[in-house]
């Protein structure tokens, strides 16, 4: 069984990553503000642009650590199942060298 050659190698320098990481967290900060002025008063909140942007930035903070945090909970379960991969592989070899 052949398998088909990934699209591309998935790796990102820390510069772009910080550029994407950066883009992302500036583009949530926008949609916030605007979706805020515009939904507020549909519930009878009145609000100035200086509180929306503070209440923006709260909620910015707390998507950036929830991101943070799941980030590196999946990186460490892929640390975890490329180790088990990687120690079967070992295995496997370390059984297929033994045989005559």
């Amino acid at each position: 069984m052949t398998t088909l050659p990934p699209l591309h190698n998935g790796s990102q320098s820390r510069t772009g990553s910080f550029i994407e990481a950066l883009a992302n967290v500036i583009a949530g900060y926008i949609v916030a503000i605007i979706v805020q002025r515009l939904a507020y008063p549909q519930f009878g909140i009145e609000t100035t642009l200086a509180t929306d942007g503070l209440i923006a930035a709260i909620f910015t903070a707390a998507s950036l650590a929830r991101s943070y945090i799941l980030r590196r909970l999946f990186k460490h379960l892929a640390d975890i199942d490329g180790q088990h991969h990687f120690q079967g592989s070992e295995r496997l070899r370390q059984r297929l060298v033994r045989r005559p």
